[in-house]
């Protein structure tokens, strides 16, 4: 299935909407998030957390290939995933110090990066098969 062509050609603007999304998301305070206690027994948060990065990744490894097409698609995606990743542990770090009943957690941490990793994985398969 091909990559829409709205989210190919605004890679740039949709990354930013993105991670916009997710600071609100991961630095609203914890009363405002709903509570489920089936979510706790299987981590939800943990596949929410590597999904939202994923995509994160991915967003930024097109934007990247759109604003540098002279450079190798794979280097690009690479970065996004470095900068998705590094985006994860940034906000982990915020967690930690602004309060509001959230902390910062390793294992959030660390689903985001395998998030990362999953949206570097999926652009490169993709380039591969020549479809991004």
């Amino acid at each position: 299935m091909p990559i829409p062509g709205l989210i190919v050609r605004h890679a740039a603007r949709w990354a930013v909407l993105w991670g916009v999304f997710i600071l609100v998301l991961t630095l609203m305070p914890v009363s405002d998030v709903p509570r489920w206690t089936w979510a706790d027994v299987i981590h939800l948060d943990k596949f929410v957390h590597a999904f939202l990065f994923g995509v994160q990744g991915l967003l930024l490894g097109l934007a990247l290939a759109n604003l540098r097409p002279q450079e190798p698609p794979p280097v690009l995606f690479a970065w996004a995933m470095l900068a998705a990743g590094v985006y994860g542990a940034v906000i982990e770090v915020v967690q930690q110090w602004m309060g509001q009943g959230r902390h910062g957690d390793v294992l959030d941490l660390l689903a985001d990066a395998a998030g990362a990793v999953a949206g570097y994985a999926w652009l490169r398969w993709r380039h591969r098969r020549g479809s991004t």
